[in-house]
């Protein structure tokens, strides 16, 4: 009686505690989760709403397009939304695409007349000191009042550079740009 006693305490009781932790602990994310996640979804689409205005300053209020999201013929870079500001005063267009780190978010204003007003990289995973500095403002700057590009390829294009160095995250961002471009021409400009 005494082994299976012993047995018990060595090895069924410290599994029953382990269960029991396990279930305790999962209950307590999924609880933590529910509570935290309208708050983030909340924080994010004000975020987004801010580069918006950002992006397009001459905007006066954003509404999504219903347009269909365009998509680079490589399948990994395309248009996550579009937004068309009421006074038709331009849209930003969020594009996502592959980057050295994974994917990257990208937003980018484009005016009335077909114009890059800003670009603005939003999410990614690249390497902090390497491949950000094709992030940095001074370097996405160059694409401001570009209103098209002639290559989707960035070391093809002449009409920008990329960053030594970040080649990937360069063009990256350089394919971002030139899909939300096309998307401008896709919906035939700004309605």
């Amino acid at each position: 009686m005494e082994n299976k006693n012993s047995a018990f305490k060595e090895f069924i009781s410290p599994i029953l505690v382990l269960v029991v932790i396990c279930f305790v602990t999962t209950f307590l994310l999924a609880f933590t989760y529910g509570i935290t996640a309208p708050i983030i979804a909340e924080n994010t689409a004000k975020a987004a709403s801010e580069a918006r205005m950002e992006l397009l300053p001459d905007a006066d209020n954003f509404s999504p397009s219903d347009a269909n999201p365009y998509i680079l013929e490589d399948g990994k870079v395309y248009v996550e939304d579009c937004y068309v500001a009421d006074n038709k005063a331009g849209m930003v267009v969020t594009v996502k695409t592959n980057s050295y780190g994974g994917m990257l978010t990208a937003m980018v204003g484009i005016d009335k007349d077909g114009a890059i007003t800003g670009v603005k990289v939003t999410d990614h995973a690249d390497t902090p000191g390497v491949g950000t500095k094709a992030h940095d403002a001074g370097h996405l700057s160059q694409y401001v009042g570009l209103t098209e590009l002639t290559s989707d390829q960035v070391k093809s294009d002449s009409s920008v550079q990329h960053v030594t160095g970040a080649s990937v995250s360069s063009g990256a961002v350089h394919k971002a740009v030139y899909c939300a471009l096309a998307q401008f021409d896709a919906m035939g400009g700004v309605k």
